[in-house]
Order: C-alpha cells, then structure tokens, then sequence
C-alpha cells in the first residue's frame, strides 16, 4: 500500500458558498476498508441543507451521501467484499457492537456520525468533514467494508446510486416504518425523491388509494405515473380536508416527506383514528411542531424515521431485486446528470425545484 491517491472532489469550505473542484488526498483502505472509486452520486435534499446552514458537519467538508461505485482496493481483513466488485454505499455503519444494533435496529447504529473526521480525506493535509461519513462529491473514497452493498452486475450504478439514501428512505418510510398494509390508504407530503419512493413503497405493498400531495404539477403527474391514485396541489385545495374526502375519514398511513414542519402537522391531521404519520423530512434542528393531545387518545401516532427504519445489508438486495423487476422504477425520479465540474449547477436545480434527483456522474460510469 502507498500512502493514498490523489482524487478530485467538490470541496465545500462555508455555507452557501460556490463548492470548488479540487485535488484532495485519499489514504489507502485500512483494517476492514475498502477503498471505492465512485461511478455516480446523487444530490440529496440533506446534502442541499447542510450546505446552506452548516447543521451538523463543520467545513471543510465533502459532502454527498448517496453513491454508488467499484471497489478499487482492499484493506487487510476484508471478507465480504471483493476487488472490482460493484457496490452502493449505505451511510449507516452497522456495527454489529452498539446497543441499537445488538437489538437489530441497525438504522439506530451509534457509530452513525453526519461529520466524520477520520483522515480519510484531506486537503493540503487538512483532514475533510464527510457528510454522512460517505462523502460520495469525491472520485474515491475508502468507507468501511460493511457499508459497501453488492449490486447486481446486471444493474446500471448509475440508476442505483439513490438507494443510498432517497429510494431506502421513502421506501423504508412507507413498508418498514410505517408498515402500510394490503388495501390501506396513504397520504404522502411532497414528491421529490424520498416522496415518489414512499408512494412506490405503497403501491408494491398493495395500498388501496395513494395520495399525493405537492405544490409543483408536473411532480404530481409523475407521482401518477409512479402509483399515485390521486394527486393534491395544496395551492389549490386544502390538503386535510382533500385528504379527508377521498378516504371517508382520514388516511391509514401520512408520510411527510417535504422537509418542513406544516407539512408534518398535516400529515398528522390527515389521518384517521388508528391512523400512523411518518416523518422523514430533514428540517432545522431547532425547528419543532405541535399537535393537539386529544388526538393521541384516539390511537394516532407521530413517528419519526431515519432511512425508512431500513438495514442495508438486508434491505438493499431487495430494493435491487424490485428495480430488476421493473417494479421500482428509478429513472424516472432522477437526473439531469452533471459532471463533478458542475456540481453548482446541479445543486442550483434541486434548489430552484427544477430537478427531482441530479446526480453527479463520474468518468465511464456504467
């Protein structure tokens, strides 16, 4: 082994500010490492907020959390994983050690950091911040071995990448945490990439009635491409009251996946006695909402739901199994893609609502 490979990466450096191209340094894999050069990586509505507000990473940092790539080299002791092999990173560690894990909650692993700092990454000797310790902005990067899922030879990188966190998400959301049902209805806020994956969650668990609800049009024509079977622009109608009148008394299942609070009291609202609510929306720290106690009597929940409550190692096989299929149907959901040189850009259209998903696709990505 060398002392590392020099690498080009989107380096952010403060908030808001433009993210520069630079050429970083790469440390080569250690114990139980494998060193992943990357074929796309996805912009993420989390990638988009820590970058404004600097909320939980400190800069200078590479953020990104959402790729895919080919395993390039190996540290010593890796066993699951193989030179060449073709793999989707999962931000979620899995120790196998902690308490959340030894109790199979893997999504709760304590070794989960949103700023990594272990060296792997740096800049002039500077050590980089690794959002969601992936930074995926980068053309390699080294993760520990139990985060590099296999993917199916047969599958594109290139439209796998957002089961790193968006596709598990929304997914997870609706089948896993929120455990919808044959025949229920759903209500899901907001049809960006966590949204569109949730209502396709629920049409593959058999959901009766899916409700989308999104301000832009043509994501909620997409959302009816995808599995929705009615579509609510909240510009024009009132979603709980809308929501109210096409199930006859409220929702089995609301997934709040616009990333605000209004939207996760409406989802609450929306549902009917009984009913779950599930929020996966990443908002302000700070950021808080109310709901009336009454309503908790009457057997609602309010859950929270970090990566749809998914294991990766378990979770992601199948989520490729349902795109082989042509079940899951992830390009529809995403692009434009952008080569690293116009990361801004693809950061500027996720802001601006123009793109659902823009990934950043690297050199010969298959």
């Amino acid at each position: 082994m060398t002392d590392g490979i020099r690498a080009r990466a989107a380096v952010a450096h403060e908030c808001g500010a433009q993210l520069r191209i630079e050429e970083i340094t790469v440390r080569d894999p250690g114990p139980g490492e494998v060193r992943v050069r990357i074929a796309a990586c996805g912009i993420c509505a989390s990638d988009l907020h820590v970058w404004r507000t600097g909320e939980g990473i400190a800069f200078p940092a590479v953020l990104g959390h959402e790729a895919s790539g080919v395993i390039e080299a190996v540290g010593s002791g890796v066993a699951e994983t193989s030179l060449g092999q073709p793999v989707v990173i999962a931000w979620i560690p899995s120790c196998g050690a902690c308490r959340a894990c030894r109790a199979g909650r893997t999504h709760l692993c304590s070794a989960m950091s949103t700023d990594a700092h272990d060296g792997s990454l740096s800049l002039n000797g500077t050590p980089l911040g690794r959002y969601m310790s992936v930074s995926g902005l980068s053309q390699m990067i080294v993760v520990n071995e139990r985060c590099a899922i296999p993917v199916p030879p047969d599958l594109s990188l290139r439209s796998v990448c957002p089961v790193g966190c968006g596709v598990t998400t929304g997914f997870g959301a609706a089948v896993i945490t929120g455990a919808v049902r044959w025949g229920e209805s759903v209500a899901v806020f907001g049809c960006g990439g966590v949204g569109l994956s949730a209502i396709q969650g629920a049409r593959i668990a058999g959901a009766g009635r899916i409700i989308a609800i999104d301000p832009n049009r043509a994501r909620l024509e997409l959302a009816g491409r995808l599995g929705a079977t009615d579509q609510v622009s909240p510009d024009e109608t009132e979603p709980v009251a809308a929501i109210h009148a096409l199930t006859g008394g409220g929702a089995e299942l609301a997934v709040e996946a616009a990333g605000n609070a209004a939207a996760a009291r409406q989802a609450f609202d929306s549902i009917a006695p009984g009913g779950r609510a599930v929020v996966t929306g990443l908002t302000s720290y700070s950021e808080e909402i109310r709901v009336p106690m009454v309503s908790l009597l009457l057997d609602k929940s309010l859950h929270g739901s970090i990566h749809g409550s998914a294991d990766p190692a378990r979770d992601f096989p199948k989520l490729f199994e349902f795109v082989r299929r042509g079940e899951l149907r992830l390009e529809e959901m995403a692009g434009p893609d952008f080569p690293l040189e116009k990361v801004n850009d693809a950061f500027e259209a996720l802001a601006s609502g123009r793109a659902i998903r823009p990934r950043i696709v690297f050199e010969q990505t298959p």
